[in-house]
């Protein structure tokens, strides 16, 4: 999922956002992909109908914005929106996130 870092494992916060991401297992999505990373994995945004799914795991606050690799504004907006309302994985105060945790 392009723009979205998600919690690793061994992270705390990683059950509730695999859980999160769990809900759209199964849906009528589309993927629309917009390249490849560096192992040749497909990257791109998961939509369901007109929901971007991983704006959604970020504005709730069970990913990071992954700003290194996309620069968009809706998600940096989505992230800071998370933070103020210490949603998700902001609850827990400074958590860190997973490219620094690895």
């Amino acid at each position: 999922m392009q723009g979205i870092d998600a919690p690793e494992r061994t992270q705390p916060f990683s059950k509730e956002s695999a859980e999160f991401l769990s809900k759209y297992l199964n849906k009528d999505a589309i993927t629309r992909v917009k390249g490849t990373d560096r192992y040749g994995r497909r990257l791109g945004t998961l939509f369901i109908g007109d929901q971007d799914i991983n704006l959604l795991s970020i504005r709730g606050g069970y990913s990071w914005h992954y700003k290194q690799y996309l620069k968009d504004q809706e998600y940096a907006k989505a992230e800071e929106y998370a933070r103020e309302n210490k949603l998700g994985l902001w609850n827990s105060g400074n958590p860190v996130p997973p490219w620094k945790w690895r």
